[in-house]
């Protein structure tokens, strides 16, 4: 593919590849929570669930930077991906209680080393100025996978949410089995990787730990790295406060489950449009510049998100289409600054910390979420706006683009 031609083997094949998972994993984490609901779960168990699954991911994230350091990007990635998501997946599928929910969602949480090793395989023999752009591709494909869901959407209404997603998950394992086995077979070990793995081959874990937390304790010094590190940690914190918007859709705003199937339609389209047709046309900026316009196309569909009237379609797509635009550009600008002005060495281990602050801050977030709602749904949104109102405070402290460069020392100087 043209689009792909000037990107080094490991993006091109996961790009290539990233269908496979994206489009039987969209569905099922788009109707997991209504898939547990109609288990016969209570808001509160999923909320629950939501945040023992945090917890362990806490846990997990910890150890990722060292343990990616240790037995190398494309090894890590191949492990846990089976761990985290081709057991789950089967156990989820047969799911009808409480304990099998928990424990897939536990063994889930391991996808925290893929997350670390994962983004370290697609980006670091990338040159610089290309990282965003797969970062990008790759959203957009997560993201566009979502045109399947009212395919989804007519066989729920046709056989239920249980049989359905229970084939999906099904078929879904056998999927990204096969798609985990071949990726591996068609990348490599970065550069970065291969020489990391000499350093830390006779590292003890818990040494290797340690000297990534004393990395990350300096990063908080560094002006121009902590805007960027807040901004990601509750960025994230607010995508795990939203895990309940489809079940407000459905029971406080009573759309049906046909206008819900087509949510991930529209976000689809506007990420699809907002990259082959928009921002091509857009003035090259920053990725500063873009993080925080992204922010401010945020607030502003969080608070059309809040004003949305019961059963009305057009004011629902309409705010869909905001909240998409600002998610997208938010996500491939953030992770792209971020891994941006890491340092070549550091990236596993500063990437891990930073993932393991956003963990820590999210793990009360799935019991809040649950109390929350059951307390009063809208309090729930309105906190995510009043998160969003903070980013906009934290985005004045971006550092000036034009002096960027990569902020943490190496390990040679420490």
């Amino acid at each position: 593919m043209k689009l792909l031609q000037d990107l080094p083997r490991n993006p091109r094949y996961s790009i290539l590849l990233e269908p496979v998972w994206a489009i039987p994993g969209t569905i099922v984490l788009f109707y997991a929570p209504l898939y547990m609901k109609e288990a016969g779960l209570s808001d509160i168990e999923i909320g629950l669930i939501n945040s023992v699954n945090l917890y362990f991911a806490f846990i997990f994230q910890l150890f990722a930077g060292s343990i990616t350091n240790k037995l190398g990007r494309k090894r890590t990635t191949l492990i846990f991906d089976l761990i985290a998501w081709s057991v789950p997946m089967f156990i989820w599928a047969f799911s009808q209680n409480f304990w099998l929910f928990l424990i897939a969602y536990l063994l889930n949480a391991t996808s925290k080393f893929v997350t670390v090793s994962f983004n370290c395989l697609i980006i670091e023999d990338v040159e610089e100025h290309k990282r965003s752009k797969v970062f990008a591709i790759l959203n957009m494909i997560i993201t566009g996978a979502g045109v399947l869901t009212p395919i989804a959407g007519v066989v729920i209404a046709d056989f239920g949410i249980v049989p359905t997603l229970a084939s999906i998950y099904f078929v879904g394992g056998i999927l990204m089995t096969v798609m985990f086995f071949i990726r591996n077979r068609y990348t490599d070990e970065t550069a970065v990787g291969k020489e990391l793995m000499g350093m830390h081959s006779q590292t003890r874990v818990i040494q290797s730990l340690a000297s990534s937390l004393r990395l990350f304790g300096k990063s908080f010094y560094k002006r121009r790295l902590l805007p960027i590190i807040l901004i990601t940690v509750l960025s994230n914190l607010i995508l795990q406060l939203n895990f309940f918007q489809v079940i407000f859709f459905k029971e406080q705003l009573n759309f049906n489950d046909q206008i819900i199937s087509f949510i991930p339609v529209v976000t689809a389209v506007t990420v699809m449009l907002l990259y082959l047709v928009i921002i091509p046309r857009l003035k090259r900026r920053s990725e500063e510049k873009y993080v925080s316009f992204s922010i401010i196309l945020s607030t502003v569909g969080a608070i059309l998100f809040l004003l949305i009237p019961a059963g009305n379609i057009a004011m629902l797509f309409l705010t869909l289409i905001v909240l998409a635009a600002g998610n997208f550009i938010l996500q491939t600008y953030r992770d792209s600054l971020l891994m941006n002005r890491l340092g070549t060495h550091e990236k596993a281990d500063m990437f891990s910390a930073v993932q393991t602050v956003m963990t820590l801050t999210a793990i009360p977030s799935g019991y809040l979420t649950g109390l929350l709602y059951h307390y009063n749904p809208v309090l729930l949104f309105s906190v995510i706006l009043a998160l969003y109102i903070v980013l906009m405070v934290i985005m004045l402290f971006l550092p000036d683009p034009q002096k960027h460069s990569q902020v943490i020392s190496t390990y040679k100087n420490m």
